[in-house]
């Protein structure tokens, strides 16, 4: 990917922290004072390495058969899905942790902890929506033997739910959730307080598993909280495919078959997963065997991993895109941003196709819409072309003229010249971001460029970020679907626009359309699909009538494997749900 998705999804789940962090926030944390104006910062790119991963190899025993992954982007943040957000969490979580249905590339749900969806046809779902009956496989143990019940789940409710425990996010279950309660052993009865049309991608799935009862219920009787328990540094109790063995932070994780996996015993007896910071090392490993699998291909390195010879490209569409996000907000942007024709015309600069086929290797799609490649994208919508003459009229049209000759239009005395605020360092992005900023210079629009760590770039209102403060006119990132297949999103609402009243609203971009508010806020409680799918037609429509965003290129999981693995496959939603079915050739 472009930009590391386990980054993107700490981002993305702003959302979440907006809705849970700052209610068990350890303390408030300071208004902003008067933010300095931003300064276009020279960050030195990193220098990468050609040399192989430096870590200790896994210890693989004769006879045993074992798969090395590399992970860029350092450690995951927790191995306890109640203090995790990354998406390299959740791959872990993916072969250790079950989910009471995975997803797979086809949308379709795929029991593990549970024996069925509940549906109102089934008995499991009311007809009104608010109480969700889910029966538990009987046959799923923890990896000690000891049975996986609906008590573990609404264990794990209430330790979300516990300010003590200090989890990352209590959404959505504060929100919706009345109650939880273990009917009996295999049986769980979940009360709603309004219908909420996401609860099947948001209850136990993705981010969020189920933790032992018994292993994690003493700690927490003892110590009062789980933060410091064991099992969250090192979970060797899992009720999945493999169990943790080994975590050795900066270098790797070790996972092993577990015998007791209710499918049966994996074909693998371990995964192996190095943890590494540098692509070029990743590289370096996959060419020289060091690595089976390689993560976060980006368009770029696809030549180089196709000329090693034994190594193919897969690709899961994960429902992500790399977005230029623009700002809105007349307190804040260039007065121009606030012109739909400007907007357009940004658009219609912008050489998209040329971007992929030059730097990407042709990898990517273009969207039309946030929604792209799902059913929640409307069908009737095209990608704006590259047209720059059609953009030139625009530009005329808003008065936005080049009177003195210089290159650059002006109005009203301003120049039309835009803030352009990204996180550099990667070469190919990089390349990209000039290659944006000569196509809008052709047509008289100056691009300044900023340059950041993502950590200053995507700080909080609180903290003087310069996304959040609105000091920015144009910025990109990889985004889209984070709970994939749901569409629900809060960036756009106008109550979502941060201020010294809501310093962690995650609308950073001033979008502020009434119509919006009320159709996201309908399609959040809408039960029927079909008509839920109509709403997000129209919200896109609108979206892309008022070219509120760019889609500059889809993103999807792009992976390297070696050819001597087989049945490899993975999903764009719950990547490595089908790790149990790999097998050494």
């Amino acid at each position: 990917m472009s930009i590391q998705k386990a980054t993107l999804i700490a981002l993305s789940l702003l959302v979440v922290a907006a809705l849970g962090l700052a209610a068990c926030a350890p303390k408030p944390a300071q208004m902003p004072s008067q933010s300095p104006p931003m300064q276009a910062t020279e960050i030195p790119a990193e220098q990468p390495s050609s040399e192989v991963p430096t870590s200790r190899p896994p210890v693989v025993a004769a006879g045993e058969k074992a798969v090395t992954m590399t992970f860029t982007g350092g450690d995951p943040e927790s191995l306890n899905p109640l203090y995790a957000y990354s998406w390299m969490a959740e791959c872990i979580f993916d072969l250790n942790l079950l989910p009471l249905w995975n997803i797979d590339d086809d949308g379709n749900y795929v029991m593990e902890l549970a024996e069925e969806l509940p549906t109102v046809e089934n008995g499991g779902l009311s007809a009104d929506g608010l109480n969700i009956t889910i029966k538990f496989r009987p046959e799923v143990v923890w990896s000690d033997g000891i049975p996986v019940t609906a008590g573990d789940a609404v264990f794990t409710y209430e330790m979300i739910m516990n300010k003590a425990n200090n989890a990352y996010s209590r959404s959505p279950w504060y929100t919706y959730v009345e109650s939880l309660r273990a009917v009996d052993d295999h049986t769980l009865e979940i009360k709603l307080t309004e219908p909420y049309a996401d609860w099947s991608t948001r209850f136990f799935n993705g981010i969020s598993r189920v933790i032992p009862k018994h292993v994690l219920q003493p700690v927490f009787e003892a110590e009062g909280t789980l933060a410091d328990a064991e099992w969250i540094r090192l979970p060797g109790v899992s009720n999945g495919p493999f169990k943790v063995a080994e975590f050795e932070p900066a270098s790797h994780l070790t996972l092993a078959a577990n015998d007791l996996y209710w499918r049966g015993r994996p074909k693998l007896d371990k995964i192996f997963m190095r943890l590494i910071e540098d692509r070029a090392v990743q590289m370096a490993a996959l060419a020289s065997g060091e690595s089976d699998i390689g993560t976060y291909i980006i368009g770029s390195e696809v030549p180089d991993i196709e000329a090693m010879g034994n190594m193919q490209i897969m690709i899961s569409n994960n429902g992500y895109q790399v977005l230029i996000f623009e700002n809105l907000d007349p307190k804040t942007a260039h007065p121009a941003m606030t012109d739909v024709n400007v907007r357009k015309a940004i658009i219609m600069a912008i050489d998209r196709e040329s971007i992929n086929e030059n730097l990407y290797h042709s990898l990517y799609e273009i969207p039309a819409t946030y929604w792209h490649d799902s059913e929640y994208d409307n069908p009737d919508l095209k990608p704006y072309p590259f047209d720059p003459a059609a953009a030139r009229k625009l530009l005329d049209g808003a008065g936005w003229v080049d009177k003195d000759g210089d290159g650059v239009r002006e109005k009203d005395g301003m120049d039309l010249v835009l803030r352009y605020a990204y996180i550099n360092g990667e070469e190919v992005t990089d390349a990209m971001v000039l290659d944006i900023q000569q196509m809008l210079a052709d047509v008289g629009i100056k691009m300044d460029i900023y340059r950041y760590t993502s950590d200053v770039l995507w700080a909080s209102y609180m903290e003087n970020g310069p996304l959040a403060l609105g000091q920015f006119d144009l910025t990109h990132w990889s985004d889209g679907m984070w709970y994939y297949p749901s569409p629900d999103t809060d960036y756009f609402l106008c109550s979502e626009i941060p201020s010294q009243q809501n310093p962690t609203g995650i609308n950073w971009f001033g979008i502020c359309l009434p119509v919006l508010d009320d159709l996201f806020a309908r399609q959040a409680v809408e039960l029927n699909h079909d008509q839920r799918v109509e709403i997000l037609h129209q919200i896109g429509k609108i979206m892309y009538d008022q070219a509120l965003i760019i889609p500059l290129h889809s993103d999807p999981d792009v992976w390297a494997v070696n050819e001597r693995l087989a049945n490899v496959h993975f999903s764009g939603v719950d990547s490595l749900m089908f790790a149990y079915e790999w097998y050494i050739k």
